[in-house]
């Protein structure tokens, strides 16, 4: 599919779920799913903690990211083109709301913004290579979340 003929994505797209532990406990469960799966964890950062650090505001709702990278997505990016690995690597993030007891995971897919981006196209990358790092990128983050799903609730 053209660049052109390619809807934008939706907040749909992205996968998103809950999970019934106290937010301490979720942050290294789904760090711990992710790496399960083969994801080597490149950074935890607690956003929160660097708002009030560096901004000295405390109000931020507790947030973390979780950024990870399988090696096999690397590897193929980095073939497709060298300059795709600024958008690696993958980020899950792990929030709380106000008046929500639950905590939130959520992930946007990388490889999907590479591809909807036009980022690969721009390097002149074969649309088909692109695709399948899209397809191989969701199999391996359909594991993940069926873990988290399945381990995340009480």
């Amino acid at each position: 599919m053209s660049d052109a003929a390619r809807p934008a994505p939706t907040a749909d797209e992205a996968l998103h779920t809950t999970v019934d532990l106290p937010f301490e406990d979720a942050v290294p469960f789904v760090q711990l799913e992710h790496e399960l799966a083969d994801f080597e964890t490149v950074r935890v950062t607690r956003l929160d903690e660097m708002i009030e650090g560096m901004l000295g505001h405390d109000d931020a709702e507790r947030t973390a990211l979780i950024v990870v990278c399988h090696p096999e997505i690397a590897s193929d990016a980095l073939r497709i083109d060298p300059t795709l690995a600024g958008m690696l690597p993958c980020t899950t993030v792990v929030y709380e709301r106000a008046g929500d007891d639950r905590v939130h995971v959520h992930h946007v897919s990388a490889t999907k913004a590479i591809r909807d981006l036009g980022c690969a196209s721009a390097a002149g990358a074969d649309e088909g290579a692109v695709e399948d790092l899209v397809v191989k990128t969701g199999e391996l983050m359909a594991v993940v979340w069926e873990n988290i799903e399945r381990h995340g609730r009480e």
